[in-house]
């Protein structure tokens, strides 16, 4: 469903969705007619899909043009129709096959109009309508009390219908970037920020899991331009103010290469520059704390070649006559990233000393990086001698699906599901090894107990300890890309406990340990989930147990449909309820964690412990308003805080990585600190 758009705003429409390539700044102004849309949409398909029934392609616009006839984007001009031509024209793009574009124009029909799913079936086929029930939305009547639900829930049909055929995300993308392509038509600010929030939360993640990079890349700079308006303009002024000096430099480089290559009888097939979008220059510059031009005096090239030997050559000969930039040599050919990704990245001081980053690949490589699972179609059209070969390199690559499906197993509500989502499937991957050099894909923040689990299910189970790079390791220990990991197994071993809960990040670890604790002891269970009620609100700074007053505990049973105290905590200790959602079910953010938060850390005094703490911060983006420090005893330091935080996520994932820093002995908020944070900045203040 496309966002409402207002009938008090004229906004035009795009008639081909673009992409980076065409910077956002080149928008088309016009809206031509449907049946030109509907002639664009037959004769970019027929150059892909010659054999496509131009007859069912027209039946169907025909059928969704009845449909919705009469139907305006609120705009109060601009016939609804548009909405899912212009989804269908973007899905050429990817040559998708013909029931994925009668899918995509028929996607709003059930929702938006009289013509029901089996009204599709009928006309269009079983697959069709399969494809259309994944976009379709859930009743507006039957969750009208609860508008989250339904987005919720209706997220869960779309990537359940995905795991079983990948068609139905790819029109839900199409459909998603159309509409974000029209935002500004909205007039409640809090409407297009929570559709881009979502969007950048949510959609991102999955173009990029899918590979599709010029998709993610647009999407990404539609919200940030919604988002951070004003970092959006400043980042798109200088881009332009740069674009002459940029594209002469892209051009004297390109010519450079291609004439030392050629002299050198390397064969490669083309050679051209790269861009970054406005995003990922805000990104990169707020990752790596530099300038614009820090970042963007970066001269992007792309070489692809015919075969992968020859692109180790073309890297040889690079480094021959270009000085390589230390620790910037990036083989992602030998060690593919999470989505499938693959190309070598080397970083070179090029013409008349400008940095210059090349990427190598094969056209293979090339298509598959431009057009993610998509780029399957083109394998099948082209008849390709490697599509089996692809074909199980895209199952490989659509995994993820799987793993959202067991985000959905674990999750007792929707606020579990969408955590779930977040830091399971769409964070930032790393890659770890097990002592035979095996390859282990895990999100970032993973412990040694995901490792474990995701290796086999009773190495978790009887996980004691570990090794990570030959030294010893808890079993809570937060692993980093490149880090060899060995579990330490024993027979002897008590198993799962409830605190392992909080260590891990992956559902599949999640779930094996809530089926081992759902064996135990009632009593035992009851026990458990105390003490991780207690814990967690002792963390926010709120009363414990004793001091609980009963009117908190009966809105804590209430808001869980739990008969009694205990059953709630059985709940806990089993793992079904985590103490932090029930905390947002009773209290106000402002009340967990406030507009600031003054945190006092007592630590083992050492060297790099500082960096530390300060990593620890920058990696979870939390702002430092104030630091203090104060030596205590030789050997002990303690250092006071003044934090802002995001949300209340944001603050538990802090804590539990602040106390999980080595030589960190404990972490206070501010009414629990040994000395008043006032005295301390008064102290500072005479020194």
């Amino acid at each position: 469903m496309p966002p409402d758009i207002p009938t008090k705003t004229v906004c035009f429409f795009f008639v081909i969705i673009f992409l980076p390539k065409a910077a956002l700044d080149h928008r088309m102004k016009y809206n031509p007619s449907q049946e030109a849309m509907i002639e664009d949409i037959i004769q970019k398909t027929k150059h892909y899909l010659p054999e496509v029934n131009v007859d069912r392609l027209r039946r169907a616009f025909e059928f969704a043009d009845e449909a919705h006839k009469g139907q305006m984007r609120k705009d109060g001009v601009t016939p609804y129709i548009m909405h899912p031509l212009s989804a269908a024209l973007y899905l050429t793009r990817l040559h998708v096959d013909e029931d994925t574009l009668i899918a995509c124009v028929l996607h709003d029909v059930p929702e938006d109009t009289q013509r029901t799913l089996e009204d599709i079936e009928q006309e269009f086929g079983s697959s069709v309508a399969y494809l259309v029930e994944g976009i379709t939305k859930l009743s507006k009547v039957h969750y009208r009390n609860n508008m989250m639900a339904r987005q919720v829930e209706s997220l869960k049909k779309l990537f359940i219908h995905s795991a079983k055929d990948p068609r139905v995300i790819l029109i839900k993308l199409a459909d998603r970037l159309h509409n974000m392509s029209t935002i500004s038509c909205i007039d409640k600010p809090e409407k297009r920020k929570r559709i881009a929030k979502e969007t950048m939360e949510i959609f991102v993640p999955v173009a990029n899991l899918l590979g599709l990079w010029d998709l993610k890349s647009t999407l990404e700079d539609y919200c940030f331009e919604v988002l951070m308006p004003n970092e959006f303009r400043e980042i798109r002024q200088q881009v332009l103010a740069s674009r002459v000096k940029r594209s002469e430099l892209i051009k004297r480089s390109t010519n450079r290469l291609t004439q030392l290559l050629t002299e050198e009888g390397i064969p490669f097939i083309s050679m051209q520059g790269r861009k970054k979008n406005y995003y990922s220059i805000y990104s990169k510059m707020q990752r790596k704390n530099k300038s614009f031009h820090e970042i963007y005096d970066l001269i992007g090239l792309r070489i692809v070649v015919p075969e992968v030997s020859d692109c180790y050559q073309v890297l040889g000969f690079i480094h021959q006559h270009f000085v390589p930039k230390i620790g910037r040599l990036k083989d992602y050919i030998a060690l593919p990233k999470s989505n499938g990704y693959q190309s070598i990245h080397t970083t070179v001081f090029g013409e008349k000393g400008h940095i210059m980053e090349i990427q190598i690949r094969t056209h293979d490589m090339h298509l598959e990086n431009q057009y993610g699972i998509a780029a399957q179609y083109f394998y099948d059209q082209s008849g390709s001698s490697h599509k089996e070969k692809i074909q199980q390199k895209y199952q490989k690559k659509y995994s993820w699906v799987k793993e959202i499906l067991e985000v959905q197993r674990g999750s007792s509500n929707n606020a579990s599901f969408l955590d779930g989502l977040k830091l399971d499937v769409f964070k930032d991957r790393i890659f770890v090894f097990t002592p035979k050099g095996d390859v282990v894909d895990l999100p970032k923040g993973a412990s040694v107990i995901d490792f474990a689990y995701h290796v086999h299910s009773d190495i978790g189970m009887l996980a004691e300890s570990a090794e990570v790079n030959g030294r010893s390791r808890s079993l809570y220990y937060e692993l980093k890309s490149g880090d060899v990991v060995n579990v330490v197994v024993s027979e002897a071993s008590t198993g799962p406990q409830v605190e392992w809960l909080r260590q891990v990040k992956t559902n599949l670890a999640k779930n094996k340990i809530k089926e081992f604790l759902k064996e135990k002891d009632r009593n035992k269970l009851v026990q458990a989930g105390e003490s991780q009620l207690v814990s967690t609100l002792k963390l926010f700074g709120l009363p414990g147990k004793r001091s609980l007053k009963k009117t908190v505990r009966m809105r804590m049973m209430a808001a869980f449909n739990t008969q009694n105290w205990e059953d709630l905590l059985y709940q806990i200790g089993r793992g079904l309820l985590d103490p932090r959602h029930i905390l947002e079910k009773v209290y106000e953010e402002h009340e967990l964690i406030g507009d600031q938060l003054a945190i006092e850390i007592e630590v083992k005094d050492r060297i790099g412990l500082l960096g530390d703490v300060s990593h620890c911060l920058g990696s979870h983006k939390v702002n430092i308003l104030e630091l203090h420090t104060i030596d205590r005893q030789r050997d002990k330091l303690t250092l006071y805080l003044i934090l802002s935080f995001h949300n209340i996520m944001e603050y538990e994932e802090v804590m539990y990585s602040l106390r999980s820093i080595p030589g960190v002995v404990e972490v206070r908020r501010e009414k629990d600190c040994q000395v008043p944070v006032e005295k301390i900045r008064m102290k500072n203040e005479s020194a």
